[in-house]
């Protein structure tokens, strides 16, 4: 990584809490089944519907038992329900019947997770080095120079071979809070510790 974006990303993670995380879920069955319904809602809608849903289905058995039109009903304040819910009750009835997945790789396999969504188990539940290319990761990156590209898949990519496995997790988790606090769609450049090293902050309009 050059000298700037060393700099930049020093004191963004020098600024950060030690610990950051949005979504708090112990149990690795209901952690992915939250991820999985956080699809195009926020982390908050996520975790409310969840908790109805485990309410009624607490665990993957049951889940993958249940009826379509119910966990529709259940899950509809996250959106999408109608392509969620089917997913959600495929994925639990994998699980019930072969157990957790232990790589990233055979859940996208699984239908309904993608990418992003197998990067978050793979930091969360497996502990393992993750670049999880949110839409907040990746506005932020490539404001700073970190990728130069809008692309999800190939952000991730670049991030992997920019930078050490050993701070893919911890950047992944501190850029996504930067752009939900302070680099937003419409930026809050007066509050951003980077402001001076930032090569975007000259296209920066207005605050929120």
């Amino acid at each position: 990584m050059d000298n700037t974006v060393n700099t930049i990303w020093k004191k963004l993670d020098e600024n950060a809490p030690r610990e950051i995380s949005f979504i708090t879920e112990n149990d690795p069955w209901r952690f992915l089944i939250t991820v999985m319904l956080s699809a195009s809602t926020t982390d908050r809608q996520a975790v409310s519907t969840a908790s109805a849903l485990f309410a009624r289905y607490p665990d993957a058995v049951a889940l993958s038992e249940a009826d379509e039109a119910d966990v529709g009903m259940i899950i509809r304040p996250a959106g999408l329900w109608k392509t969620k819910a089917p997913r959600i009750i495929s994925v639990s009835r994998y699980i019930a019947e072969h157990g957790l997945p232990h790589d990233p790789e055979s859940l996208t396999l699984l239908p309904g997770i993608g990418e992003k969504t197998a990067e978050c188990y793979a930091e969360h539940v497996l502990g393992l080095p993750a670049v999880i290319a949110d839409t907040h990761f990746v506005r932020v990156a490539m404001r700073l120079g970190f990728t130069d590209t809008a692309d999800r898949g190939k952000a991730a990519r670049e991030i992997r071979e920019r930078f050490p496995r050993d701070l893919w997790s911890r950047m992944s988790m501190v850029l996504n809070l930067h752009g939900r606090e302070i680099c937003r769609p419409r930026p809050r450049c007066s509050v951003c510790p980077v402001l001076s090293l930032c090569p975007s902050s000259d296209a920066a309009s207005g605050e929120s």
